[in-house]
């Protein structure tokens, strides 16, 4: 989610859009309307069916303006991210409200009033898994957070908690906050876990629990015996 949310609102602040849509570094953006303001600061505003294409990644918004001051995007109405991997691995996010501050590399999506950011991991051969959390927030392309509740749900991996925080160079999901529980269905084992703080890390495969811990762990070499 954090590559997808930088590359897509980094990649749009070097682009010019009309209507008829316009190549902009190596990709294409769209929108009914596009006003350029000079005074008092610079920003280009792009309003209606706003989308932006490039490679692998797609963006979407009813509404996005750029200042050229602050360097600071802000997008809204059916805000929505995706991101094609080269596994054929599909992730696709969606929002009411986007942030992004090119400077400092932060960023976050919220939903609309009452609802709550969704988001689908879509693999190249097998069903999805689900999720959805009160808002999330990214710093560069490693880290992501997710606050306000997380809940990811699917045939992989069932977790919930107050609040989670991804990283993507070591691969680590850490969930924390009212109590918080991971289910695990593939992979070297399976079981279910609850404790003050559940960590998983798919590469080293490595599951970490802190704080009044309980729950259980099978691991597939011992199911194998028990099935023979």
């Amino acid at each position: 989610m954090t590559g997808i949310a930088l590359l897509l609102l980094s990649g749009l602040a070097c682009a010019a859009a009309s209507e008829g849509g316009h190549p902009v570094v190596g990709g294409l953006v769209r929108s009914r309307e596009w006003v350029i303001r000079r005074a008092p600061e610079r920003e280009e505003e792009f309003i209606g069916d706003v989308s932006y294409r490039k490679g692998p990644d797609f963006f979407q918004a009813d509404w996005a303006l750029f200042n050229h001051k602050t360097e600071r995007w802000l997008a809204r109405g059916r805000v929505r991210l995706e991101h094609l991997f080269a596994s054929g691995d599909r992730l696709e996010v969606q929002g009411e409200r986007a942030e992004y501050d090119q400077v400092s590399e932060r960023g976050r999506l919220l939903p609309a009033p009452g609802a709550r950011v969704s988001f689908v991991r879509r693999p190249a051969a097998g069903e999805p898994d689900y999720g959805s959390a009160g808002s999330v927030a990214w710093h560069d392309s490693q880290q992501v957070r997710f606050e306000d509740g997380v809940s990811v749900w699917g045939p992989r991996l069932e977790l919930q908690g107050s609040r989670g925080s991804y990283d993507a160079a070591s691969g680590e999901l850490v969930v924390s906050g009212g109590r918080p529980v991971l289910r695990a269905f593939e992979s070297g084992w399976t079981g279910a876990v609850q404790a003050d703080v559940v960590a998983a890390r798919r590469d080293p495969e490595e599951l970490r629990a802190e704080g009044r811990t309980r729950g259980w762990i099978r691991f597939k070499d011992e199911l194998e015996k028990l099935a023979r």
